[in-house]
């Protein structure tokens, strides 16, 4: 419950067949989005965790994802410039 608290799902069946279909009739775009919502909301958690156990890698990636970042507004702004 601590880590999937945000999405909750209940099933009434009586055996993994009748699982099985219940599962099968959640649309895949509704499944997609949740899953997408459940893992937007875990990120902070696994980054906290990474930071804690791997730091160096942690602080690697967030400068890297910093950089990609400024690239993309730095290419927008020069866009933007060229545009006016």
């Amino acid at each position: 419950m601590r880590y999937f608290g945000q999405y909750q799902v209940l099933f009434l069946a009586q055996s993994e067949e009748q699982l099985l279909a219940q599962i099968q009739q959640v649309p895949l775009a509704e499944y997609k989005t949740q899953r997408l919502r459940l893992a937007l909301a875990e990120a902070s958690r696994q980054q906290k965790h990474r930071l804690h156990h791997d730091p160096v890698s942690a602080i690697q990636s967030l400068a890297h994802q910093h950089q990609e970042i400024l690239s993309v507004l730095e290419s927008q702004a020069l866009s933007y410039q060229l545009d006016s």
